[in-house]
């Protein structure tokens, strides 16, 4: 009987290389500002998040259901499809449903709002955000400084 605790042939001359795979937490953000999705976007990768950008709501939806993110950053104002309205489409799911930040320059929100697990106002700083993810997601150790 080999001794099981004690790695073998190929695996043995390479165990030592073998690196844990960093598993970076899927977002999407939905931003139908150019060059504020960009910004988001560039921000968010350089703090370890793996970005899904959408430009409109209805691109959005099609996102979500085919990346499955742990969290997804609405703006609230988009063409096709209101951030609003998805936020309540996306809560309908329960348990499923990714963590949500709302994106809003309104002050008046609508009866939606209330599922939103934070809503920021614009124009909001990155640092605040990437903040407010990492504290969502429990991945402080992920932010950057800057």
């Amino acid at each position: 009987m080999s001794d099981l605790s004690q790695p073998t042939g190929a695996f043995a001359a390479g165990a030592q290389d073998v690196v844990p795979a960093i598993v970076r937490p899927r977002i999407v953000v939905a931003e139908d500002h150019a060059e504020m999705a960009d910004v988001l976007q560039t921000y968010l990768e350089a703090a370890g998040y793996e970005v899904h950008l959408a430009r409109d709501g209805v691109l959005a939806a099609t996102m979500i259901d085919a990346v499955q993110p742990a969290l997804v950053v609405l703006d609230a104002n988009m063409p096709g499809l209101s951030g609003w309205t998805l936020l309540a489409r996306l809560k309908e799911r329960g348990a499923a449903a990714p963590l949500v930040v709302m994106l809003t320059g309104d002050d008046d929100f609508p009866v939606e709002s209330a599922s939103a697990d934070v809503i920021l106002r614009k124009p909001a700083a990155l640092r605040r955000v990437a903040a407010v993810l990492a504290e969502l997601l429990g991945t402080e150790g992920l932010q950057t400084e800057g």
